[in-house]
């Protein structure tokens, strides 16, 4: 393992990560967006091999799984976060390949050559000097079955559907990560398997689950997360829009991670990750913990013990 990863001393990649702080608070906001791809012509993928160990990033609300693949002016970073635990990875690809003129879109993504491709929303804009695509926090390698999809579909507000977990055997056998539309010519970034990868991710993770205060093993087994007992649509009002911004039409994304208590009352509010002024991110604290109350989460025997809760609010003016 030590030939695969760096550790987050390493200046130049520190360096690097620093660059992608300003871009990942500007992406969140279209992430939602759905528009038309750019129609491109099949052809022949442009390979890139890694040049660069994976490198795993620690950071005080998100953990990070960066590499960088080929050489010269044929270069791409791959970035792929998780603010808690999860299948599902928020990823950046960024390299002059990505054309500029294309703002936002679903793009077709596959972790090859054994899962199916997937459509991804993204959106556009630049690590450094590099244009770059954000894609979803959707992202698993592997989609949902159409089994899951159905269920998601058909669920109750309160219900708790779970996924099929990504075992350890598919992240082995994935070889590659291929790119087509938006890009005018598919890119195919060589991984190699993402098993070891994805396991220091996860080691991360669960630091940085319990430098949150809670039970990394109790919540391997809980029988119920923490719940919303009201719907979180009404946790912030018209009126909790900042005035500043909102006679400046300042529209926002505010990731927000909550601390539950066993009692089901938020006992903190912290920001995972935001696009605009403080302004917007104290009225989201503000408003969750006057409004927000929970069913406490509950362990392998049924007892309620501390928790969190992580969503978002986006401001926006129509």
């Amino acid at each position: 393992m030590s030939t695969l990863f760096t550790c987050s001393n390493d200046a130049a990649m520190r360096s690097l990560i620093a660059m992608t702080k300003s871009f990942v608070a500007s992406w969140i906001l279209f992430a939602v967006t759905i528009a038309s791809p750019v129609s491109a012509a099949p052809q022949t993928p442009l390979i890139l091999k890694p040049s660069s160990k994976w490198h795993v990033d620690y950071a005080d609300e998100r953990c990070r799984l960066v590499r960088q693949f080929g050489e010269g002016k044929q270069t791409a970073l791959l970035f792929m976060d998780l603010y808690g635990p999860s299948d599902y990875y928020q990823m950046t690809i960024a390299g002059k390949f990505v054309p500029k003129a294309v703002q936002r879109g679903v793009a077709n993504i596959q972790f090859g050559p054994v899962e199916e491709e997937q459509k991804l929303a993204f959106a556009s804009g630049t690590i450094g000097t590099e244009p770059a695509l954000l894609f979803s926090r959707s992202a698993r390698i592997a989609p949902p079955s159409a089994a899951e999809l159905l269920a998601i579909k058909d669920r109750s507000d309160d219900e708790w559907i779970n996924l099929q977990p990504i075992s350890e055997e598919r992240k082995k056998a994935v070889k590659y990560l291929r790119i087509g539309k938006p890009l005018r010519k598919p890119v195919t970034l060589e991984t190699g398997s993402l098993r070891g990868p994805i396991a220091a991710l996860d080691r991360c993770v669960e630091n940085l689950v319990a430098s949150w205060g809670v039970d990394v093993e109790k919540h391997k087994t809980l029988t119920r997360k923490a719940e919303p007992l009201n719907s979180p649509g009404d946790w912030v009002k018209s009126s909790d829009y900042p005035e500043k911004m909102l006679m400046a039409r300042q529209p926002a994304l505010v990731n927000f991670r909550l601390s539950i208590g066993p009692d089901g009352i938020p006992t903190g509010c912290h920001i995972q990750a935001t696009t605009r002024p403080k302004e917007f991110d104290n009225a989201v604290c503000k408003s969750m913990m006057r409004r927000a109350r929970f069913s406490p989460a509950l362990d392998a025997q049924g007892q309620p013990l501390a928790s969190y809760y992580q969503n978002n609010v986006y401001f926006r003016i129509f």
